[in-house]
Protein backbone atom coordinates (compact mmCIF):
# COMPACT_ATOMS: atom_id res chain seq x y z
CA UNK A 1 0.00 0.00 0.00
CA UNK A 2 2.68 2.58 0.85
CA UNK A 3 4.55 1.37 -2.48
CA UNK A 4 1.62 2.41 -4.86
CA UNK A 5 1.01 5.67 -3.00
CA UNK A 6 4.69 6.57 -3.68
CA UNK A 7 4.37 5.57 -7.18
CA UNK A 8 1.32 7.39 -7.59
CA UNK A 9 3.03 10.11 -6.21
CA UNK A 10 6.17 9.75 -8.57
CA UNK A 11 3.69 9.54 -11.65
CA UNK A 12 1.56 12.70 -10.59
CA UNK A 13 4.45 14.50 -10.51
CA UNK A 14 5.46 13.96 -14.05
CA UNK A 15 2.38 14.48 -15.68
CA UNK A 16 1.45 17.96 -15.08
CA UNK A 17 4.78 19.05 -16.37
CA UNK A 18 4.76 17.07 -19.10
CA UNK A 19 1.47 18.28 -20.44
CA UNK A 20 2.20 21.72 -19.90
CA UNK A 21 5.87 21.46 -21.80
CA UNK A 22 4.09 19.46 -24.26
CA UNK A 23 1.52 21.87 -24.97
CA UNK A 24 3.95 24.70 -24.79
CA UNK A 25 6.89 22.98 -27.31
CA UNK A 26 4.06 22.45 -29.76
CA UNK A 27 2.68 25.86 -29.46
CA UNK A 28 6.15 27.27 -30.28
CA UNK A 29 6.87 24.52 -33.06
CA UNK A 30 3.60 25.42 -34.48
CA UNK A 31 4.57 29.22 -34.71
CA UNK A 32 7.99 29.19 -35.75
CA UNK A 33 7.05 25.61 -38.67
CA UNK A 34 3.62 27.31 -39.92
CA UNK A 35 2.74 30.39 -38.80
CA UNK A 36 5.76 32.30 -39.79
CA UNK A 37 7.25 30.26 -42.06
CA UNK A 38 4.00 30.80 -44.27
CA UNK A 39 2.19 33.97 -42.96
CA UNK A 40 3.02 35.87 -46.04
CA UNK A 41 1.12 33.25 -48.17
CA UNK A 42 -1.54 33.32 -46.13
CA UNK A 43 -1.87 36.94 -46.39
CA UNK A 44 -4.01 39.20 -48.64
CA UNK A 45 -5.97 35.87 -50.22
CA UNK A 46 -9.56 35.90 -48.55
CA UNK A 47 -9.08 32.47 -47.35
CA UNK A 48 -12.33 31.19 -45.37
CA UNK A 49 -11.97 30.71 -41.56
CA UNK A 50 -12.44 27.04 -42.44
CA UNK A 51 -10.07 26.50 -44.29
CA UNK A 52 -7.32 28.03 -42.38
CA UNK A 53 -9.15 26.37 -39.23
CA UNK A 54 -8.33 22.82 -40.58
CA UNK A 55 -4.99 23.68 -41.78
CA UNK A 56 -3.86 25.04 -37.89
CA UNK A 57 -5.31 21.85 -36.54
CA UNK A 58 -3.81 19.32 -38.83
CA UNK A 59 0.01 21.19 -38.47
CA UNK A 60 -0.90 21.26 -34.98
CA UNK A 61 -1.31 17.60 -34.62
CA UNK A 62 1.56 16.98 -37.07
CA UNK A 63 4.31 18.41 -34.81
CA UNK A 64 3.03 16.79 -31.58
CA UNK A 65 5.56 13.83 -32.32
CA UNK A 66 8.21 16.01 -32.81
CA UNK A 67 7.95 17.36 -29.39
CA UNK A 68 7.11 14.20 -27.37
CA UNK A 69 10.55 13.60 -26.99
CA UNK A 70 11.26 17.37 -25.94
CA UNK A 71 8.59 17.05 -23.37
CA UNK A 72 9.51 13.89 -21.94
CA UNK A 73 13.22 15.40 -21.44
CA UNK A 74 11.95 18.38 -19.78
CA UNK A 75 8.99 16.35 -17.46
CA UNK A 76 11.49 13.84 -15.98
CA UNK A 77 14.40 16.18 -15.33
CA UNK A 78 11.25 18.79 -13.82
CA UNK A 79 9.81 16.41 -12.09
CA UNK A 80 13.00 14.20 -10.18
CA UNK A 81 14.27 17.72 -9.84
CA UNK A 82 11.39 18.99 -7.58
CA UNK A 83 11.60 15.66 -5.80
CA UNK A 84 15.17 15.93 -5.18
CA UNK A 85 15.13 19.15 -4.38
CA UNK A 86 12.10 18.85 -1.18
CA UNK A 87 14.19 15.86 0.13
CA UNK A 88 11.51 13.60 -1.25
CA UNK A 89 13.58 11.64 -3.46
CA UNK A 90 15.99 11.10 -0.47
CA UNK A 91 13.00 10.15 2.33
CA UNK A 92 12.27 7.17 -0.40
CA UNK A 93 15.95 6.22 -0.65
CA UNK A 94 16.16 6.42 3.04
CA UNK A 95 13.28 3.68 2.99
CA UNK A 96 15.28 1.13 1.39
CA UNK A 97 13.91 2.50 -2.61
CA UNK A 98 16.12 1.96 -5.04
CA UNK A 99 16.08 5.16 -7.91
CA UNK A 100 15.12 2.15 -10.68
CA UNK A 101 11.60 1.32 -8.07
CA UNK A 102 11.29 4.99 -7.42
CA UNK A 103 11.46 5.88 -11.56
CA UNK A 104 9.17 2.33 -12.11
CA UNK A 105 5.89 3.58 -12.68
CA UNK A 106 7.18 6.88 -14.83
CA UNK A 107 9.04 4.72 -16.92
CA UNK A 108 6.17 2.16 -17.48
CA UNK A 109 4.50 5.35 -18.38
CA UNK A 110 7.27 6.19 -21.24
CA UNK A 111 7.38 2.88 -22.31
CA UNK A 112 2.78 2.88 -23.18
CA UNK A 113 3.87 6.05 -24.65
CA UNK A 114 6.71 5.52 -26.95
CA UNK A 115 3.81 2.45 -28.24
CA UNK A 116 1.41 5.39 -28.90
CA UNK A 117 3.73 7.24 -30.56
CA UNK A 118 4.87 4.73 -32.94
CA UNK A 119 1.01 3.80 -33.50
CA UNK A 120 0.50 7.54 -33.94
CA UNK A 121 3.55 7.86 -36.59
CA UNK A 122 2.39 4.98 -38.01
CA UNK A 123 -1.48 5.32 -38.65
CA UNK A 124 -2.70 8.91 -37.79
CA UNK A 125 0.42 10.62 -38.68
CA UNK A 126 0.26 10.19 -42.73
CA UNK A 127 -3.25 11.01 -42.97
CA UNK A 128 -3.07 14.14 -41.43
CA UNK A 129 0.01 14.72 -43.16
CA UNK A 130 -2.02 13.71 -46.51
CA UNK A 131 -4.69 16.42 -45.14
CA UNK A 132 -2.52 19.26 -44.24
CA UNK A 133 -0.17 19.13 -47.55
CA UNK A 134 -3.12 19.25 -49.61
CA UNK A 135 -4.40 21.68 -48.05
CA UNK A 136 -1.52 24.30 -47.86
CA UNK A 137 -0.84 23.39 -51.64
CA UNK A 138 -4.20 24.59 -52.42
CA UNK A 139 -3.77 27.75 -50.14
CA UNK A 140 0.05 28.45 -51.59
CA UNK A 141 -1.52 28.43 -55.17
CA UNK A 142 -4.74 29.97 -54.52
CA UNK A 143 -4.38 33.68 -56.02
CA UNK A 144 -4.14 36.67 -53.19
CA UNK A 145 -7.91 38.73 -52.88
CA UNK A 146 -9.01 41.55 -54.78
CA UNK A 147 -6.93 44.33 -53.52
CA UNK A 148 -7.72 47.08 -56.12
CA UNK A 149 -4.80 50.55 -54.60
CA UNK A 150 -6.35 54.15 -55.76
CA UNK A 151 -5.23 55.62 -58.90
CA UNK A 152 -3.43 52.34 -60.14
CA UNK A 153 -5.14 50.27 -63.12
CA UNK A 154 -5.81 46.79 -61.40
CA UNK A 155 -5.01 44.14 -64.25
CA UNK A 156 -5.00 40.98 -62.05
CA UNK A 157 -8.75 39.40 -63.19
CA UNK A 158 -8.73 37.70 -66.59
CA UNK A 159 -10.59 40.30 -69.13
CA UNK A 160 -10.55 42.94 -67.17
CA UNK A 161 -8.44 46.53 -66.74
CA UNK A 162 -10.36 48.47 -63.20
CA UNK A 163 -9.13 51.82 -61.82
CA UNK A 164 -10.46 53.64 -58.77
CA UNK A 165 -9.77 57.62 -58.74
CA UNK A 166 -10.17 57.40 -54.67
CA UNK A 167 -11.36 55.57 -52.02
CA UNK A 168 -13.54 56.69 -48.87
CA UNK A 169 -12.04 56.66 -45.46
CA UNK A 170 -13.79 53.55 -44.61
CA UNK A 171 -13.70 52.14 -48.18
CA UNK A 172 -16.45 51.31 -48.60
CA UNK A 173 -17.24 54.18 -51.19
CA UNK A 174 -15.41 54.84 -54.27
CA UNK A 175 -14.90 57.48 -56.54
CA UNK A 176 -13.94 57.52 -60.18
CA UNK A 177 -13.90 54.19 -61.45
CA UNK A 178 -13.07 53.19 -65.07
CA UNK A 179 -13.36 49.76 -66.14
CA UNK A 180 -12.37 48.25 -69.58
CA UNK A 181 -14.09 45.25 -70.40
CA UNK A 182 -11.83 42.78 -72.69
CA UNK A 183 -13.87 39.54 -72.54
CA UNK A 184 -14.52 39.65 -76.30
CA UNK A 185 -11.12 39.43 -77.13
CA UNK A 186 -11.58 42.51 -79.71
CA UNK A 187 -9.62 45.23 -77.43
CA UNK A 188 -11.60 48.16 -75.67
CA UNK A 189 -14.96 47.46 -76.93
CA UNK A 190 -16.10 47.90 -73.65
CA UNK A 191 -15.71 50.84 -71.40
CA UNK A 192 -17.60 51.65 -68.04
CA UNK A 193 -16.88 55.02 -65.95
CA UNK A 194 -18.90 55.80 -63.11
CA UNK A 195 -18.36 58.46 -60.26
CA UNK A 196 -19.17 55.88 -57.86
CA UNK A 197 -19.86 53.22 -56.31
CA UNK A 198 -19.20 50.08 -54.50
CA UNK A 199 -17.23 46.78 -55.16
CA UNK A 200 -18.45 44.04 -53.54
CA UNK A 201 -16.78 40.04 -53.36
CA UNK A 202 -19.54 37.17 -53.21
CA UNK A 203 -18.78 34.89 -49.81
CA UNK A 204 -17.41 31.89 -51.51
CA UNK A 205 -14.90 34.56 -53.67
CA UNK A 206 -16.29 33.56 -57.11
CA UNK A 207 -17.50 36.58 -58.50
CA UNK A 208 -16.96 40.40 -58.03
CA UNK A 209 -20.13 42.81 -58.04
CA UNK A 210 -19.58 46.39 -58.97
CA UNK A 211 -22.39 48.13 -57.98
CA UNK A 212 -21.92 51.90 -60.16
CA UNK A 213 -23.71 55.38 -60.26
CA UNK A 214 -23.62 58.01 -62.00
CA UNK A 215 -21.83 56.83 -65.08
CA UNK A 216 -21.90 55.82 -68.55
CA UNK A 217 -20.96 52.27 -70.69
CA UNK A 218 -20.00 52.79 -73.99
CA UNK A 219 -19.98 49.66 -76.71
CA UNK A 220 -18.46 49.24 -80.33
CA UNK A 221 -20.49 46.62 -82.35
CA UNK A 222 -18.29 44.17 -83.41
CA UNK A 223 -20.67 42.44 -85.47
CA UNK A 224 -21.61 45.65 -87.40
CA UNK A 225 -20.41 45.46 -91.23
CA UNK A 226 -20.39 48.41 -93.44
CA UNK A 227 -18.03 50.00 -96.76
CA UNK A 228 -16.91 52.14 -95.04
CA UNK A 229 -15.08 50.12 -92.19
CA UNK A 230 -16.73 52.10 -89.48
CA UNK A 231 -18.35 50.42 -86.37
CA UNK A 232 -21.55 52.05 -84.28
CA UNK A 233 -21.17 53.44 -81.19
CA UNK A 234 -23.71 51.98 -78.40
CA UNK A 235 -23.86 54.56 -75.07
CA UNK A 236 -25.90 53.51 -72.17
CA UNK A 237 -26.58 56.46 -69.33
CA UNK A 238 -27.21 55.14 -66.09
CA UNK A 239 -28.24 56.00 -62.36
CA UNK A 240 -27.33 52.68 -61.25
CA UNK A 241 -25.75 49.53 -62.77
CA UNK A 242 -24.90 45.99 -61.44
CA UNK A 243 -21.64 44.30 -63.12
CA UNK A 244 -20.85 40.92 -62.19
CA UNK A 245 -17.61 39.60 -63.23
CA UNK A 246 -16.81 35.53 -62.33
CA UNK A 247 -13.40 35.12 -60.24
CA UNK A 248 -13.26 31.82 -61.48
CA UNK A 249 -8.95 31.57 -60.53
CA UNK A 250 -9.36 33.54 -57.17
CA UNK A 251 -11.54 30.62 -55.66
CA UNK A 252 -9.54 27.90 -53.89
CA UNK A 253 -9.48 24.72 -56.10
CA UNK A 254 -9.01 21.10 -53.87
CA UNK A 255 -6.60 19.28 -55.34
CA UNK A 256 -7.32 15.46 -55.49
CA UNK A 257 -5.67 13.95 -52.52
CA UNK A 258 -5.10 10.90 -54.16
CA UNK A 259 -2.13 12.54 -56.16
CA UNK A 260 -0.35 12.95 -52.82
CA UNK A 261 -0.41 9.23 -51.74
CA UNK A 262 3.16 8.45 -53.33
CA UNK A 263 4.44 10.45 -50.88
CA UNK A 264 6.63 8.79 -48.13
CA UNK A 265 5.39 11.17 -45.29
CA UNK A 266 1.73 9.50 -46.32
CA UNK A 267 2.53 5.72 -46.11
CA UNK A 268 2.93 3.76 -43.05
CA UNK A 269 5.79 1.58 -42.45
CA UNK A 270 4.26 -1.32 -44.20
CA UNK A 271 3.66 0.85 -47.67
CA UNK A 272 7.06 2.40 -47.19
CA UNK A 273 8.70 -1.16 -47.15
CA UNK A 274 6.83 -2.28 -50.19
CA UNK A 275 7.72 0.84 -52.19
CA UNK A 276 11.01 0.34 -51.09
CA UNK A 277 11.19 -2.85 -52.17
CA UNK A 278 9.77 -2.05 -55.37
CA UNK A 279 12.31 0.58 -56.34
CA UNK A 280 14.86 -2.33 -55.45
CA UNK A 281 13.37 -4.79 -58.13
CA UNK A 282 13.35 -1.58 -60.47
CA UNK A 283 17.52 -0.79 -59.94
CA UNK A 284 18.26 -4.54 -60.49
CA UNK A 285 15.74 -4.40 -63.65
CA UNK A 286 17.78 -1.25 -64.65
CA UNK A 287 21.13 -3.44 -64.52
CA UNK A 288 19.55 -5.95 -66.15
CA UNK A 289 18.86 -3.81 -68.84
CA UNK A 290 22.50 -2.60 -68.92
CA UNK A 291 23.76 -5.84 -69.93
CA UNK A 292 21.36 -7.16 -72.22
CA UNK A 293 22.07 -4.02 -73.96
CA UNK A 294 25.10 -4.37 -74.22
CA UNK A 295 25.10 -7.92 -75.35
CA UNK A 296 22.57 -7.29 -78.28
CA UNK A 297 23.86 -4.18 -79.67
CA UNK A 298 27.58 -4.22 -78.37
CA UNK A 299 29.41 -7.33 -78.05
CA UNK A 300 27.14 -8.80 -81.35
CA UNK A 301 27.93 -6.56 -83.02
CA UNK A 302 31.55 -5.69 -82.67
CA UNK A 303 32.33 -9.62 -82.47
CA UNK A 304 30.15 -10.53 -85.71
CA UNK A 305 28.64 -12.77 -83.41
CA UNK A 306 26.40 -15.51 -85.50
CA UNK A 307 23.10 -15.77 -83.43
CA UNK A 308 21.72 -18.65 -85.51
CA UNK A 309 24.49 -21.02 -84.76
CA UNK A 310 25.57 -19.38 -81.29
CA UNK A 311 29.29 -19.36 -82.26
CA UNK A 312 31.53 -16.45 -82.20
CA UNK A 313 33.29 -16.23 -85.27
CA UNK A 314 36.57 -14.42 -84.44
CA UNK A 315 38.16 -12.13 -87.77
CA UNK A 316 41.16 -10.46 -88.04
CA UNK A 317 40.05 -6.73 -88.10
CA UNK A 318 42.81 -5.21 -90.13
CA UNK A 319 42.51 -7.47 -92.92
CA UNK A 320 38.67 -7.18 -93.05
CA UNK A 321 39.03 -3.21 -93.46
CA UNK A 322 41.66 -3.30 -96.03
CA UNK A 323 39.08 -5.17 -98.57
CA UNK A 324 36.56 -2.17 -98.06
CA UNK A 325 36.76 0.19 -100.80
CA UNK A 326 36.43 4.38 -99.41
CA UNK A 327 32.45 3.84 -99.12
CA UNK A 328 32.44 0.74 -97.55
CA UNK A 329 34.81 2.40 -94.96
CA UNK A 330 33.22 5.15 -94.12
CA UNK A 331 29.71 3.47 -93.98
CA UNK A 332 31.52 1.23 -91.30
CA UNK A 333 33.24 4.31 -89.37
CA UNK A 334 29.42 5.73 -89.12
CA UNK A 335 27.70 3.01 -88.17
CA UNK A 336 30.37 2.35 -85.37
CA UNK A 337 29.81 5.89 -84.37
CA UNK A 338 26.22 5.43 -84.67
CA UNK A 339 26.09 2.22 -82.12
CA UNK A 340 28.66 4.23 -79.98
CA UNK A 341 26.26 7.21 -79.24
CA UNK A 342 23.36 5.05 -78.80
CA UNK A 343 24.47 3.05 -76.14
CA UNK A 344 26.07 6.58 -74.77
CA UNK A 345 22.87 8.29 -74.31
CA UNK A 346 21.30 4.55 -73.37
CA UNK A 347 24.05 4.84 -70.46
CA UNK A 348 23.24 8.10 -69.60
CA UNK A 349 19.47 7.56 -69.14
CA UNK A 350 20.10 4.24 -67.06
CA UNK A 351 22.60 6.21 -64.76
CA UNK A 352 19.89 9.51 -64.24
CA UNK A 353 16.99 6.77 -63.80
CA UNK A 354 19.55 4.62 -61.51
CA UNK A 355 20.37 7.90 -59.04
CA UNK A 356 16.79 9.34 -59.04
CA UNK A 357 15.65 5.17 -58.05
CA UNK A 358 18.44 5.07 -55.31
CA UNK A 359 17.24 9.03 -54.02
CA UNK A 360 13.76 7.81 -53.83
CA UNK A 361 15.16 4.72 -52.23
CA UNK A 362 16.99 6.39 -49.31
CA UNK A 363 14.14 8.75 -48.56
CA UNK A 364 11.47 6.08 -48.21
CA UNK A 365 14.06 3.97 -46.22
CA UNK A 366 15.27 7.18 -43.97
CA UNK A 367 11.60 7.77 -43.41
CA UNK A 368 10.59 3.94 -42.15
CA UNK A 369 13.42 4.40 -39.69
CA UNK A 370 12.03 7.55 -38.70
CA UNK A 371 8.79 6.49 -37.55
CA UNK A 372 10.40 4.12 -35.16
CA UNK A 373 12.85 6.00 -33.64
CA UNK A 374 11.25 8.53 -31.88
CA UNK A 375 9.46 6.71 -29.85
CA UNK A 376 12.93 4.67 -28.53
CA UNK A 377 14.05 8.53 -28.11
CA UNK A 378 11.49 9.23 -25.61
CA UNK A 379 13.15 5.88 -23.54
CA UNK A 380 16.69 7.15 -24.07
CA UNK A 381 15.83 10.84 -23.41
CA UNK A 382 13.82 10.11 -19.98
CA UNK A 383 17.12 8.03 -19.14
CA UNK A 384 18.83 11.74 -19.35
CA UNK A 385 16.39 13.76 -17.78
CA UNK A 386 15.39 11.41 -14.93
CA UNK A 387 18.92 10.98 -13.46
CA UNK A 388 20.21 14.65 -14.17
CA UNK A 389 16.72 16.02 -11.97
CA UNK A 390 17.89 13.27 -9.14
CA UNK A 391 21.40 14.63 -9.48
CA UNK A 392 21.24 18.41 -9.62
CA UNK A 393 18.04 18.39 -7.23
CA UNK A 394 16.71 21.85 -9.12
CA UNK A 395 12.87 21.68 -9.99
CA UNK A 396 10.76 24.51 -11.82
CA UNK A 397 11.39 26.33 -14.81
CA UNK A 398 15.40 27.46 -13.87
CA UNK A 399 18.05 24.82 -14.47
CA UNK A 400 16.53 21.98 -15.63
CA UNK A 401 14.65 24.15 -18.95
CA UNK A 402 18.57 25.44 -19.61
CA UNK A 403 19.90 21.44 -19.24
CA UNK A 404 17.10 19.88 -20.87
CA UNK A 405 17.28 22.42 -23.90
CA UNK A 406 21.01 21.65 -24.27
CA UNK A 407 20.36 18.05 -24.31
CA UNK A 408 17.78 18.32 -27.06
CA UNK A 409 19.29 21.07 -28.83
CA UNK A 410 22.42 18.61 -29.23
CA UNK A 411 19.92 15.81 -30.01
CA UNK A 412 17.74 17.79 -32.43
CA UNK A 413 21.48 19.12 -34.17
CA UNK A 414 22.64 15.33 -34.21
CA UNK A 415 19.38 13.79 -35.30
CA UNK A 416 18.97 16.92 -38.25
CA UNK A 417 22.76 16.84 -39.29
CA UNK A 418 22.47 12.56 -39.94
CA UNK A 419 19.34 12.09 -41.65
CA UNK A 420 20.92 14.82 -44.00
CA UNK A 421 23.87 12.21 -44.20
CA UNK A 422 20.60 9.54 -44.87
CA UNK A 423 19.36 11.38 -47.73
CA UNK A 424 22.46 11.92 -49.49
CA UNK A 425 23.73 8.20 -49.10
CA UNK A 426 26.92 9.31 -47.03
CA UNK A 427 25.77 6.80 -44.57
CA UNK A 428 22.97 4.10 -44.79
CA UNK A 429 19.66 5.31 -43.68
CA UNK A 430 19.92 2.92 -40.40
CA UNK A 431 22.88 3.71 -39.73
CA UNK A 432 22.32 7.61 -39.79
CA UNK A 433 19.16 7.58 -38.51
CA UNK A 434 19.86 5.62 -35.41
CA UNK A 435 23.11 7.35 -34.51
CA UNK A 436 22.09 10.09 -32.29
CA UNK A 437 20.48 7.33 -30.27
CA UNK A 438 23.99 5.36 -30.01
CA UNK A 439 25.19 8.48 -28.84
CA UNK A 440 22.94 9.70 -26.02
CA UNK A 441 22.57 5.98 -25.01
CA UNK A 442 25.63 5.68 -23.34
CA UNK A 443 25.36 9.35 -21.51
CA UNK A 444 21.85 7.82 -20.24
CA UNK A 445 23.73 4.57 -19.12
CA UNK A 446 26.37 6.97 -17.15
CA UNK A 447 23.94 9.57 -15.75
CA UNK A 448 21.71 6.78 -13.92
CA UNK A 449 24.49 5.34 -12.59
CA UNK A 450 26.01 8.32 -11.14
CA UNK A 451 21.74 9.26 -9.91
CA UNK A 452 21.88 4.98 -8.17
CA UNK A 453 24.87 5.77 -7.02
CA UNK A 454 24.33 9.44 -5.40
CA UNK A 455 26.74 11.28 -6.95
CA UNK A 456 27.02 14.67 -7.11
CA UNK A 457 28.31 15.24 -10.20
CA UNK A 458 27.52 19.06 -10.91
CA UNK A 459 29.20 19.90 -7.76
CA UNK A 460 31.55 22.58 -8.51
CA UNK A 461 33.86 22.30 -5.31
CA UNK A 462 34.23 18.69 -6.01
CA UNK A 463 35.99 19.21 -9.17
CA UNK A 464 38.28 22.31 -7.61
CA UNK A 465 39.17 20.05 -5.30
CA UNK A 466 39.73 17.53 -7.76
CA UNK A 467 42.45 19.99 -9.85
CA UNK A 468 43.94 20.88 -6.57
CA UNK A 469 44.91 17.38 -5.89
CA UNK A 470 46.67 17.35 -9.08
CA UNK A 471 48.27 20.13 -8.66
CA UNK A 472 49.39 18.78 -5.18
CA UNK A 473 51.02 15.35 -6.76
CA UNK A 474 53.27 17.10 -9.20
CA UNK A 475 54.33 19.81 -7.02
CA UNK A 476 55.19 16.81 -4.95
CA UNK A 477 57.15 14.91 -7.93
Amino acid sequence: MFLKKLHSLTLKSFLPPFVATLFISVFLFFLVQIVITYLDEFLGKGLRTMDMVKLFTYAWIAIIPQCIPLAVLLASIMSFGNLAENYELAAMKSSGLSLFSIIKPVFIFILILAGVTFLFNNFVLPVVQLKSQSLLWDIRQKKPAVNIKEGIFYNKIDNYSIRVGKKSQNKDTLRDISIYDHSLHQGNTIQMYANSGKIITTADTSALVLILRDGNRYEEVINYKESSGKKPLSQLNFKQLQVNIELVDFKMKRTDEGSWKGNENMLNIWQIDSVADSITHKISHRFADIKRQVKDNFYYRTLSFNKVKQIAIPINIKQFYDKLNNDEFKRCIDNALNISRTNSSYFDGVIMGGESDRSDFLKFTTEWHKRIVISFACIILFFIGAPLGAIIKKGGLGMPVVVSVFFFLAYYILSEAFTAMAYEGTLPPWQAIWMPLVIFLPISIFLTYKAAKDSVLFDAVNYFEFVGRLFKKNKGA
